[in-house]
């Protein structure tokens, strides 16, 4: 299951649910919710600038060739997804934009103590709405010189703040059959980073 996939699922949960979440979080928390949509508040918090889809791809080339420069530790941490760009246009997908920004969409690379050799990261990707999280987990690592990020998520749970609704294994893939990013750019101060996912879409974070 690719990225794409598993976050559009995770805003079809959501979805579902809107009205009855509106109602139980009350006016102040819609306005806070509705402001986590603006692109603009975003990074003017972070006071940064983010690269438009042709920059990205300049970045993507060099990247290919000789290499992002982009190593493990430098990925460790929080980080929120700001915009998407489909495959083959440069306008950004204002609407999927949109809903990964209204339901706090991120994902998080931590450090996998337990494997002794090749390095791989613990990887969390969630969605929240209110107090509602739906959060998928896994491991990933790092290959090749631009590299790529081949990851799998194992478990999906569904929280209610600190508890747990719902949990659920999920079945491992294939190693080729595995999802990935193919990592395109870090920005210069770790502010954003940018990965072409599977199925050629091309997102930007901000670290958290």
């Amino acid at each position: 299951m690719n990225i794409t996939k598993i976050l559009l699922i995770d805003v079809a949960l959501v979805i579902t649910g809107i009205p009855l979440l509106y109602f139980l979080q009350g006016g102040k928390k819609r306005s806070h919710i509705l402001l986590n949509s603006n692109k603009e508040e975003l990074l003017k918090k972070k006071s940064v600038k983010i690269p438009d889809k042709k920059k990205l791809i300049e970045l993507e080339k060099i990247a290919k060739e000789k290499g992002s420069g982009i190593k493990f530790d430098s990925l460790l941490g929080n980080w929120k997804f700001v915009s998407i760009w489909k495959k083959d246009t440069d306008e950004e997908d204002q609407v999927f934009s949109s809903l990964l920004r209204v339901f706090c969409a991120d994902i998080e690379f931590k450090k996998d103590i337990k494997t002794k050799d090749l390095p791989k990261f613990s990887v969390i990707t969630s969605i929240r709405f209110g107090i509602f999280t739906i959060e998928f987990s896994g491991y990933g690592y790092l290959k090749g010189k631009q590299p790529l990020l081949p990851f799998f998520l194992n478990l999906i749970e569904v929280k209610s703040g600190s508890n747990i609704l719902l949990r659920r294994s999920l079945e491992e893939s294939k190693e080729k059959e595995k999802s990935f990013f193919a990592l395109v750019g870090l920005e210069e101060n770790g502010e954003w980073l940018s990965a072409r996912v599977q199925g050629g879409a091309v997102v930007i974070w901000l670290k958290d």
